[in-house]
């Protein structure tokens, strides 16, 4: 909540005339349908109305898809993304519809949303992973003149696409990790000296990392990018959809993903109900499948017990199950599930569906997979893949269904074989009991880092 009552200052500030009028969009409070202007700096992530905590939602001036091919990757897309600039690398998923998979599993209209690193597939997003789609709107949405640095949580892969984003465009920007994530947190160039890579040491997860990076966002020099609360954020990811859309030309059926704050599955929702209203691509409500990594499978438990509200996991016991998850991405422990226009009112609103998919299923998966498709996946598109053969067991998708595979990550060997991984050094480092604004500031004062 402390982010949303910051976001709600920044925002009484006056928003120029000359700025209002070339907006593309509004943002609407999802609870109590207020409309609210954009921030002059930073990013808007709450409604000031006093009601319970509700994400905001991008209201665009066109109310259809327009595809600009003069614009770079997602950008084609650019009326429906809350954006002040584009980028000219940006890059876009790449839509396709199966063979193999789908004969295995009696689909006859099984379509691959593919956002990796599959340049036979003309797929080429270096950090091998759909997070780049988040990092280049939220970048894109930086007010002109900002002087602040964004700071963004990540668990991974999250981490290396704003890494590599804000490198390619010098964005000032620092990523905090977890310490066990590292490994996995390298980009295909030099990371640029406005970028800062933090790291939060010990026997901590991703919710370590975002408190600390909450705390560091206190500093003045400092703005919290708003995860979920981030429109610019859902809203890239919904690009996915609209991908699919002009591929496929309707809005499929169903929609499968791997969640681990589910933020990917709000994002596909609200964007399949733009397409709805443009009236063009049909007007079916698309369903989610949404597809957590057991045994950290708390979204999943609470919808199958039709719970609004996550129930209470104590920490030894969320910590002990965090750490057998083969895809670590999946590990939000305060994920936007019950707020208003969260996961729960997503899966409500679409008839949706959540599973909970084992290691070994999801390895399995994973190389069947790239056995009849042909590219590797990280783990978190395994265990995607693996709640898709749930499903069809289960008889919730029928063969004839127009079914969308939302494969989040993968061609990471591909990218190893070119010699393009560059794992990025940390600049500071901080403990789960650095707790205090004062104690953050003298960490990144002593590394040489702003404050």
């Amino acid at each position: 909540m402390e982010q949303a009552r910051s976001s709600v200052v920044q925002a009484a500030s006056p928003v120029s005339g000359e700025e209002t009028a070339r907006r593309h969009y509004d943002l609407l409070c999802v609870e109590c349908g207020r409309r609210c202007c954009e921030a002059p700096s930073g990013f808007l992530l709450g409604c000031e109305n006093g009601h319970r905590p509700s994400l905001l939602r991008a209201d665009y001036r066109d109310k259809r898809l327009e595809i600009r091919d003069e614009d770079a990757g997602i950008f084609r897309y650019g009326g429906w993304l809350p954006i002040r600039r584009t980028f000219d690398a940006a890059v876009q998923p790449v839509v396709y519809q199966s063979r193999g998979l789908a004969e295995r599993l009696g689909l006859e209209r099984l379509f691959i949303a593919f956002s990796g690193y599959w340049p036979e597939k003309g797929a080429r997003m270096d950090t091998c992973s759909f997070k780049e789609l988040e990092a280049y709107p939220v970048c894109a949405r930086i007010p002109d003149g900002e002087t602040r640095e964004l700071v963004v949580a990540s668990a991974g892969n999250t981490g290396r696409a704003f890494l590599q984003v804000a490198s390619e465009n010098a964005i000032p920007a620092t990523v905090v990790v977890p310490e066990f994530s590292l490994p996995n947190i390298w980009i295909s160039r030099d990371k640029h000296p406005a970028v800062t890579l933090a790291v939060v040491k010990g026997d901590v997860d991703y919710l370590d990392a975002i408190q600390t990076s909450q705390i560091l966002s206190g500093l003045g020099g400092y703005f919290p990018e708003g995860g979920a609360r981030n429109v610019a954020r859902r809203d890239g990811m919904g690009t996915v959809v609209l991908a699919a859309a002009e591929t496929i030309g309707r809005i499929p059926h169903h929609y499968f993903q791997a969640v681990g704050s589910g933020t990917g599955g709000i994002a596909a929702w609200e964007m399949s109900l733009r397409l709805a209203a443009d009236g063009r691509y049909g007007n079916n409500r698309m369903r989610l499948h949404l597809v957590q990594n057991a045994p950290f499978a708390i979204m999943t438990e609470a919808w199958s017990r039709s719970l609004r509200d996550l129930p209470p996991l104590p920490e030894p016991t969320a910590r002990r199950r965090l750490r057998r998850l083969m895809a670590s991405v999946l590990s939000n422990r305060k994920p936007p599930y019950g707020i208003t226009g969260g996961v729960y009112d997503a899966l409500t609103d679409t008839g949706g569906s959540m599973y909970a998919v084992s290691n070994s299923l999801a390895r399995r998966a994973g190389l069947l997979f790239e056995k009849l498709e042909g590219c590797d996946l990280d783990p978190a598109a395994a265990v995607c893949v693996g709640g898709l053969i749930q499903a069809v067991r289960a008889g919730r998708v029928a063969s004839r269904d127009l079914v969308l595979l939302n494969i989040t990550g993968g061609g990471e060997r591909k990218l190893a074989a070119e010699g393009r991984r560059l794992l990025v050094n940390p600049d500071v480092f901080f403990t789960a009991e650095d707790a205090t604004v004062e104690q953050i500031a003298e960490k990144l004062a002593m590394s040489g880092r702003r404050i």
